[in-house]
């Protein structure tokens, strides 16, 4: 596989431009709750000033967590842009996967939010972010991609198509039993674990394991 499978340390930490934060509007006595209610106006009334990339925002007098997690890690509203700005580019557009982008956005702010819940609600946050936005751009094919490649899966030998994609998070799609779905390289995988809350895919040479639903499949690749 090509080398951009192994670079998500870099992508994860330093690999998004940031914007800067400066001051914080305390006058707003009942914040957004949750996650998926932060809109862009609601980052500005709190948030975003120009600033100094070098200069560090003062957020130790936000108690609010969910405002404090934007003030603390700004890579969070440009996210967040990054994702509004597409769900209104790609609205009219067809995925070559038939994805409903709007139901997508609507499960995937469900699992968003319950970052609220989360011990480091921060990188919670930031991979819940990372994860949506790698989803969109393979699903749009807005990055390189290596694939399809065919599989055949069990001892039945059911066909499988998995294409990987060089989004933020590296991402692969398998197409498997007439259904499409994704997951991402974690933060530990080495390059050869993707994961998401519906699928898990290992893969080795010219071979992956593949969980789908309550099934493990073993997959050999096909020859070109």
């Amino acid at each position: 596989m090509n080398a951009w499978k192994f670079c998500l340390a870099a992508v994860l930490f330093s690999g998004v431009q940031t914007v800067s934060v400066a001051s914080i509007d305390f006058g707003e006595k009942n914040p957004p709750a949750k996650p998926s209610m932060v809109t862009p106006e609601m980052m500005a009334k709190y948030a975003i000033t120009k600033q100094s990339l070098d200069k560090k925002p003062n957020c130790n007098d936000v108690t609010v967590p969910l405002l404090q997690a934007y003030c603390e890690r700004p890579i969070l509203n440009t996210l967040d842009g990054q994702i509004r700005k597409l769900m209104v580019e790609l609205a009219t557009k067809q995925s070559p996967y038939n994805v409903d982008l709007q139901k997508d956005q609507q499960s995937w702010l469900s699992r968003h939010d319950t970052c609220m819940k989360d011990k480091d609600l921060k990188m919670c946050l930031e991979l819940s972010y990372m994860e949506r936005l790698s989803q969109i751009q393979a699903q749009f094919e807005l990055v390189p991609k290596e694939g399809p490649i065919h599989y055949q899966c069990g001892t039945d030998k059911q066909d499988a198509w998995l294409t990987f994609y060089a989004t933020i998070l590296p991402a692969v799609i398998v197409k498997y039993n007439g259904q499409v779905r994704s997951a991402f390289m974690g933060p530990l995988s080495r390059g050869v674990k993707y994961t998401s809350h519906e699928l898990t895919v290992i893969e080795r040479k010219k071979a992956a394991t593949i969980s789908w639903d309550d099934k493990t499949l073993e997959c050999q690749q096909l020859s070109n």
